[in-house]
């Protein structure tokens, strides 16, 4: 049987390592919700018995290889006035640094992936260790792998006193079975680079991975006659590594838009949906597509591995004599778009060949016109003959 477990929002951007001190702090079981779902809840301890981080840190350098492995160092300092006789710790790793490593005395889950939304690993471990008032210990170091679409990754520490751990689903929790991770009294000093001075109850470490991501647009190549809708099937993909959509909260800041400039003798008259004008008053005028990927809350929406998205703009020839200079473009600042694996496609032209005459019913000497003229002639042309002919007979 399955059980599940829910645990609350750390934040979805980050992931955390959690100490709860266990003279005045405890998991509960947690009791069966409606739907059979048991939650975790960790009392609140006092103020005057918290840890605080005095150490984050980890190893392989400044920037990490896809595959390669890191392991991360954290400490923490306590504050209480009685002794610890237990402390638990919660890992919480963003998808792309899975654990290398489940200890037997950890219960772990991952996040199910809703959409393109980032996801996360956690991990809840219970460490039976003494801690004396004012002592600072280390945990065992944390093995983490660099997954194969990993890019910006994090890893957080946090206290979690007075955090209220229910809500949000983790359907496949189970327990490792390895050796148990382990909590240590700090001999020796915290190398200057790990140092946490500020007395906070959380930490983050960001990790760079040395990986690619190539952002394509497709553009079109269009005939057809003056007066004639046409559709240009425009396209952005995306190939690499997970790349954040939306740059905040309020998905106001996506990562890059896709900017479609039409000749000056094209009308548009329809706009693709995720679409909309650019500035009013530019001539002729421009458009700017997103990717409909947005963020809920502290969830992050990624750009992953063949993503696709379709443009398609209905659009009419109106004046034959000026149907060049369209194109379709990456937009975004130069800066953001420096690390793409191939900056060649990220534009791409919008052309259109004039054929024939006008369309049906634009007028003009198209084809309907000469067709209409033809017959004209020909009727004129018979009646001609025909009074020929009546005048012949009449001599």
């Amino acid at each position: 049987m399955i059980r599940r477990v829910r645990f609350g929002r750390v934040g979805a951007v980050a992931a955390a390592v959690v100490v709860l001190g266990a003279p005045v702090a405890r998991a509960d079981a947690g009791t069966p919700s409606a739907t059979g779902a048991r939650t975790l809840q960790v009392k609140a301890p006092g103020d005057a018995d918290r840890l605080t981080i005095d150490r984050l840190g980890r190893d392989g350098g400044e920037t990490l290889k896809v595959g390669s492995t890191l392991k991360v160092r954290a400490g923490f300092t306590y504050h209480g006035k009685r002794a610890l006789r237990q402390v638990m710790v919660y890992l919480f790793t963003s998808e792309g640094l899975p654990f290398t490593t489940e200890y037997g005395n950890c219960h772990y889950g991952s996040k199910v992936r809703q959409g393109s939304e980032q996801t996360s690993s956690r991990a809840l471990c219970r460490i039976d260790v003494r801690v004396e008032p004012g002592e600072s210990v280390d945990l065992a170091p944390i093995s983490l792998k660099v997954g194969e679409h990993a890019l910006t990754e994090r890893v957080s520490v946090g206290d979690a006193t007075g955090m209220d751990w229910s809500g949000g689903e983790w359907p496949d929790v189970h327990r490792g079975r390895g050796e148990p991770l382990t909590l240590a009294r700090r001999t020796g000093s915290v190398p200057p680079a790990d140092r946490q001075t500020d007395g906070m109850e959380s930490g983050m470490l960001t990790v760079s991975v040395d990986n690619t991501w190539d952002m394509a647009v497709t553009g079109a190549a269009l005939r057809g006659r003056k007066g004639e809708t046409l559709t240009a099937g425009l396209a952005l993909d995306f190939h690499g590594a997970d790349l954040q959509a939306q740059l905040d909260a309020e998905n106001s800041v996506p990562f890059a838009r896709v900017e479609v400039k039409f000749p000056k003798g094209v009308t548009v008259l329809n706009i693709p949906k995720d679409c909309k004008r650019g500035d009013v008053r530019s001539r002729p005028p421009y458009y700017l597509c997103e990717y409909g990927l947005y963020t809920n809350g502290f969830d992050i929406p990624l750009l992953r591995d063949g993503f696709h998205r379709d443009y398609p703009f209905k659009v009419r020839i109106d004046d034959t004599s000026r149907l060049t200079g369209g194109t379709v473009r990456v937009d975004a600042p130069e800066e953001r778009l420096r690390a793409d694996a191939d900056p060649g496609n990220s534009t791409a032209p919008i052309t259109f060949e004039a054929v024939g005459g006008a369309a049906d019913g634009a007028g003009g000497s198209g084809t309907t016109a000469w067709v209409v003229a033809g017959s004209a002639a020909a009727v004129a042309l018979a009646g001609l003959l025909a009074v020929a002919l009546v005048r012949r007979r009449a001599r």
